[in-house]
């Protein structure tokens, strides 16, 4: 470690005569205290490997005893609750997609029983014709579209939130109103999930006394583009974009088909890169202006040789340029 020289004196005692230099921290010192410098240095690395040792037994005891960090605890109790809430979550979306499918089934059986009451009749009495059998197998046609729709119309909506675990759920706003026992077709049904049965009463254009005529009317939907409303008075038809995919939507090529007492035509072709923004909706008016002013809306007016047919049993398409049935509204008209 130090080596003798003559010419530098001790930097403890200052003595000139046999002194060494230390390579470490370059300074002299005399036989007697270079002794002395070097149990300096051994106790500081004594020190050194006592403290050593110590982080030593720390990080062994933190081994043993990792599983008792603070942390664990918190994770574990994260843990427990979300499991608990993933599975109210999941027990909470299967009891209302039961009741959702429970109420479509209650709706079908119970329209299917009125046909089967009037076949029954009439089998037994053997009082039947043309037009009863056209009718009872458009009725039945009808509830079986209807049955589709509603089954076809229920999804479920993922929550795309940067949350790690994504949340579920089937959204519903009401359940089917059966109050009205006599009429199956008379009640409501969730926005979300695309599919609307109501009974709206509207005066049609063909009516000279002012006579109110009431329609069931179902609305079905599949995707965010859907037919909102179908006036058969003031001749107009509102479609929306509603936001589900948070995209606008280019609505070229897109068609309105109305089938009036089965006699089907296109009223209407969307122009070229007509957009339908997102949470947005158009009005699509045939040849005159509206009677309600609704400035939100954005409204087309369409001029066609004759008004759009009106009868017992319409139906109005929204087709996309693909040719497929993205919406329909069914429009049949209840004796009063």
């Amino acid at each position: 470690m130090a080596t003798p020289t003559s010419r530098k004196s001790c930097s403890k005692c200052d003595k000139g005569t046999g002194a060494f230099s230390c390579d470490g921290c370059q300074q002299s010192f005399c036989l007697k205290h270079v002794a002395e410098h070097r149990q300096e240095l051994i106790s500081e690395m004594d020190n050194i490997e006592f403290q050593h040792d110590i982080i030593n037994e720390d990080l062994v005891k933190q081994v043993q005893k990792q599983n008792e960090h603070i942390l664990f605890e918190q994770i574990n109790q994260w843990e427990t609750e979300s499991i608990d809430k993933i599975e109210q979550i999941a027990k909470t979306s299967r009891i209302t997609l039961h009741e959702i499918l429970d109420n479509i089934i209650d709706h079908g059986k119970k329209s299917l029983n009125k046909i089967s009451i009037k076949l029954r009749q009439a089998r037994e009495l053997d009082d039947f014709f043309e037009n009863d059998l056209t009718r009872w197998t458009q009725q039945l046609n009808q509830l079986r579209s209807e049955n589709e729709c509603m089954m076809n119309s229920i999804h479920i909506i993922n929550d795309n939130s940067s949350s790690v675990i994504k949340l579920i759920k089937i959204t519903h706003n009401q359940t089917i109103d059966n109050s009205d026992k006599n009429s199956p077709g008379n009640f409501s049904w969730l926005s979300d999930m695309k599919a609307l049965f109501y009974d709206q009463p509207e005066k049609t254009a063909s009516s000279e006394n002012n006579e109110t005529k009431k329609y069931s009317t179902q609305i079905c939907t599949k995707g965010s583009i859907g037919i909102i409303k179908v006036n058969n008075m003031d001749h107009y038809i509102d479609v929306e974009n509603d936001g589900w995919t948070n995209k606008d939507q280019n609505m070229a090529g897109w068609t309105l088909r109305r089938d009036a007492d089965r006699k089907s035509r296109i009223i209407y072709k969307f122009p070229e890169n007509f957009i339908l923004k997102c949470q947005s909706n158009v009005r699509i008016l045939c040849g005159k202006k509206c009677n309600t002013e609704e400035k939100h809306k954005e409204i087309i007016t369409v001029e066609i040789s004759k008004p759009w047919d009106i009868g017992t049993h319409v139906i109005t398409y929204l087709i996309d340029d693909n040719g497929e049935e993205r919406a329909s509204v069914i429009q049949t008209l209840v004796p009063l």
